[in-house]
């Protein structure tokens, strides 16, 4: 059972939308709706005694963190959903929520987005921007830092086990329960789970919106110090920014953000073209591997798509096609495609020249074994700068990337790696798997059986949801090789 959870106050006009669309959510289990009242003065309690959904009242008034916990404690679920009234939410949010837990059921709560209901002049490059700070603190700190109070979802256990939320934390309902939660166990983070609310917040004047972040900002660098620091002077509340230090930091944060988010996310065209799906309404998908050569795995793979007769792309690189030589041989005389995914595999390989001057060391030990010259390079790990799209470009090769992927080595079996993979496909997309692991062989992250093992199950659904494999070249209208 799930249970959500929405604290309001003074929230009568913004509440019916709420309610009407979380009551046509087209979740298949049971749900209940928690209105956890904050000291309403207007007709909220009234709405929602309307819809039908039940109303508690938090004993500590115009408190947003004691009214969520308020609700949290009463609901019946064993999973509860953080909801807020100004947001509306998409029919299929819960059963997202549900599947999303289910198939993880080592992580502890679920980090969604949102969006703006209308557009306002920042919203696009505010949605990305909290996407790549959530996706870089995922990869330092294994915990998404922007976490939204309205698309929030925890295991009750979990909640309960660290006693609810703690009004002493730094954004209590946000920051505070998921420093809170990931002490247990995983956060995972789903750009795809995404809601819509008001754009009351974003459309105050824009030197509003920056002071409020700056400070946001300074109470959380005061909240981080003030361990360290119990005496400190200055309180984050009497902080308050100067236009002319608002002139000065935002811009450079600003920078720095678009910077990381053109660098780490393998589909952003911030640097350059990048392609990584095809726009296409035709049912057509194309599977690429990257790492390889890598036997016996790469053979097995081979074998099951000659079995099901599919050609596949393969971004392999110069080493192994040099340790593997048949084996790459066969690719190319079987009718797969052979893409340039670099010759060390080196993981920061953007930052300088030298993963430029790689490439071209990948591109002739490809020909000198093979003999053919691919016009397709996978950057390893999908990060990329400007200056080595330039050079790339000039050799006349382009970048591919993804659009569908699992952490394969993270994911304990065959049927959730194909599950998985299989829900994300969509028309035109490019699928990643992995038939190696860089240019290591003989270590325990090598052992690719269960891709292997997936694959089978992979093809066979997609085929039976009336979708037909293709390579990369065929799928973007591009020539294989020079």
């Amino acid at each position: 059972m799930i249970s959500v959870v929405i604290p309001v106050l003074n929230e009568e006009k913004l509440l019916p939308d709420c309610l009407r669309s979380l009551r046509d959510q087209d979740y298949a289990g049971e749900y209940e709706v928690i209105v956890a009242d904050n000291d309403s003065t207007d007709g909220s309690v009234g709405v929602a005694r309307q819809f039908g959904v039940r109303v508690v009242l938090s004993p500590v008034k115009r408190d947003v963190a004691s009214a969520r916990d308020c609700g949290a404690r009463a609901a019946r679920g064993e999973i509860i959903v953080q909801a807020d009234a100004d947001t509306v939410y998409p029919r299929d949010w819960l059963t997202r929520v549900d599947r999303i837990l289910a198939q993880h059921p080592e992580a502890v709560a679920l980090a969604g987005n949102f969006v703006y209901k209308e557009s306002v002049r920042y919203g696009r490059a505010e949605f990305y921007l909290r996407h790549v700070v959530n996706f870089l603190t995922i990869r330092l700190f294994r915990r998404p830092f922007l976490v939204s109070g309205a698309n929030f979802a925890f295991r009750k256990e979990a909640f309960l086990r660290v006693n609810g939320y703690d009004r002493t934390r730094y954004a209590p309902d946000q920051f505070g329960i998921a420093s809170q939660l990931v002490k247990l166990g995983k956060i995972i983070y789903d750009r795809k789970l995404s809601v819509a609310t008001s754009t009351r917040r974003a459309r105050k004047p824009l030197i509003l919106q920056l002071s409020a972040m700056f400070m946001h900002t300074s109470r959380f660098c005061v909240y981080l110090l003030k361990p360290y620091a119990p005496s400190l002077p200055v309180t984050a509340t009497k902080l308050a920014p100067s236009r002319k230090t608002l002139a000065m930091v935002l811009p450079a944060l600003l920078a720095v953000s678009v910077i990381a988010y053109g660098y780490f996310i393998p589909t952003s065209p911030v640097f350059g073209k990048v392609y990584y799906e095809a726009n296409t309404r035709d049912k057509v998908v194309a599977l690429t591997f990257d790492d390889g050569p890598n036997d016996p795995y790469t053979s097995k793979i081979l074998d099951i798509l000659d079995a099901n007769g599919i050609k596949a792309t393969f971004f392999v690189t110069g080493n192994n096609v040099e340790l593997y030589p048949d084996t790459a041989r066969r690719m190319v005389a079987e009718g797969h495609i052979l893409g340039n995914h670099s010759y060390q595999h080196q993981a920061n390989h953007a930052l300088s020249t030298e993963g430029y001057k790689d490439a071209l060391v990948a591109e002739n030990a490809i020909f000198n074994t093979v003999g053919v010259r691919p016009h397709l390079y996978r950057p390893p790990h999908g990060k990329k700068s400007p200056w080595e799209l330039q050079m790339l470009k000039r050799q006349n090769l382009i970048e591919v990337t993804w659009s569908v992927s699992t952490n394969e080595l993270r994911v304990k079996s065959p049927e959730l790696i194909a599950s998985r993979i299989v829900k994300e496909t969509k028309a035109g997309e490019i699928i990643l798997l992995h038939d190696g692991f860089g240019n290591y062989h003989n270590r325990p992250e090598t052992d690719k059986s269960r891709t292997v093992a997936a694959l089978p199950l992979i093809i066979k659904a997609l085929q039976d949801r009336g979708y037909r494999f293709v390579t990369v070249p065929e799928l973007l209208g591009v020539p294989a090789y020079h």
